[in-house]
């Protein structure tokens, strides 16, 4: 996927073939978490952000995609949105976009400050996930590759811990087949055009691959 992106996505929206080095990481550990820095994954509880259980040990691939879309042109990434990072396995069995935050509970939820009315993190998120899939996606080698994986999930990952949206009974019994091991599966249309799932996490949660 770091080929990929260095080579196909700069090819395909007509920009230079992408030199940034060390925004990739790969590991095989049961546990893991990740941040969205140099180093990328972490082993020790508590230093990352998004928490993975990896029981299989599948081999896995973490780019900073990120820091790879900033190395663009400065007129290319322009008022577009980004995610932190992407996770894929080398069988082809997960391929994951993770935006990752570390805030509040209350700030991740539409709130109020002096500069008025804010959407909150979750809907932030939303939209940097859904509008890096959408660049990804509209590359054709790039669909190709993620196509081939089963599993297609976008992930929001809040390191503190917070209350799902406020559910009605009906609405929260519809959902009870879709809480994942800690996750939530949330609708979101957009999102799911693509054959991706949104799915979110917090606090001591832990994305089971």
């Amino acid at each position: 996927m770091e080929a990929l992106l260095k080579q196909d996505f700069t090819t395909h929206y007509g920009l230079p073939e992408a030199t940034i080095e060390h925004i990739a990481a790969s590991t095989s550990a049961p546990y893991f978490e990740l941040k969205d820095d140099q180093t990328l994954v972490y082993t020790t509880i508590g230093q990352g952000v998004a928490k993975y259980s990896n029981e299989n040990t599948l081999t896995l691939t973490v780019i900073n995609f990120e820091s790879f879309f900033n190395s663009l042109s400065p007129s290319f990434i322009h008022r577009k949105e980004k995610c932190d990072l992407i996770v894929h396995d080398n069988n082809s069995k997960y391929i994951l976009l993770n935006e990752l935050t570390d805030t509040l509970p209350h700030y991740v939820t539409p709130y109020i400050n002096t500069r008025g009315s804010q959407p909150g993190k979750r809907q932030k998120a939303r939209a940097q996930l859904l509008s890096t899939l959408t660049l990804l996606m509209n590359v054709p080698i790039i669909a190709t590759f993620v196509s081939k994986h089963t599993f297609r999930h976008c992930c929001f990952f809040n390191k503190q811990a917070m209350s799902p949206p406020i559910l009605t009974a009906t609405t929260a019994f519809n959902r009870l087949g879709s809480i994942r091991k800690g996750g939530l599966k949330m609708s979101n249309p957009s999102i799911e055009a693509f054959d991706f799932e949104f799915w979110e996490y917090s606090g001591n949660q832990v994305y089971q691959l």
